[in-house]
């Protein structure tokens, strides 16, 4: 599991993603400081802990995230060029806080608990 609270560690992962995923994780982070900074530059922009995007490396790290259905918000596919990725909304405080598969997942075939 990874964690992005700011345009350092999104850049970060640069080195390990390519494609279509990262670009989509950028559009999301960059959509994310619009919508939540005060008048910072993108370099001071950091997430709150809650408001972190969270990347899941794996099936048990999704099972462990959806267990809770009461704060469960949302859970969407979402069509990469390269892929199919979950994008899962989590209430945290007052906010969704937002969860990325990195591998391929299809909700429409399996089952997830």
């Amino acid at each position: 599991m990874k964690r992005i609270q700011n345009q350092k560690e999104l850049l970060a992962l640069k080195e390990e993603l390519q494609g279509g995923i990262m670009q989509y994780l950028e559009e999301e982070f960059f959509g994310l400081y619009e919508y939540l900074s005060n008048g910072e530059q993108i370099e001071d922009f950091l997430l709150m802990p809650y408001q972190s995007i969270i990347i899941l490396d794996n099936k048990e790290e999704l099972v462990k995230v959806v267990q809770n259905k009461i704060e469960l918000e949302f859970m969407e596919e979402v069509n990469l060029n390269d892929r199919v990725i979950l994008r899962i909304g989590i209430r945290r405080l007052d906010d969704i806080q937002l969860h990325y598969t990195l591998f391929e997942c299809n909700m429409l075939e399996e089952e997830i608990p």
